[in-house]
């Protein structure tokens, strides 16, 4: 279970970075907060999934599945209704930065798993005589 909150802190930190590009080396001001609303879904999903994990059954589950792609859909909705009037080259920028966040828990998985941060487990064979 504590890799499970590693992970949650990798991407916390992956979105905070990416927030911080985003602010830095682009003029719109809308940019870093997609980023961190897609993010913030994408943690809350990840917490909800934790505690599922605690006791599960099938009904939560799928309960569990369901509430995770409307919370998606509604961002997904609401930052069309934001942008559809800045012009396509923004609300296509916004959408890339939403996915951006919304794959933090992803990138944090990759980043947990690579050797600098997860040493990898050696086991050791038996030796058969």
């Amino acid at each position: 279970m504590k890799d499970v909150h590693v992970i949650s802190l990798i991407a916390f930190i992956y979105a905070i970075i990416v927030s911080l590009i985003a602010f830095i080396f682009f003029n719109q001001y809308d940019y870093p907060l997609w980023t961190v609303l897609g993010s913030a879904v994408a943690l809350f999903n990840h917490s909800l999934m934790i505690q599922l994990t605690k006791k599960m059954t099938t009904q939560r589950l799928v309960t569990h599945l369901i509430q995770r792609y409307v919370f998606y859909a509604l961002i997904i909705v609401y930052v069309y209704l934001q942008t559809k009037d800045l012009g396509t080259t923004i609300m296509i920028n916004s959408f890339i930065f939403l996915l951006i966040g919304i794959f933090s828990i992803k990138v944090g998985i990759l980043i947990y798993h690579t050797p600098i941060i997860k040493k990898p487990v050696v086991h050791k064979e038996e030796e058969h005589e």
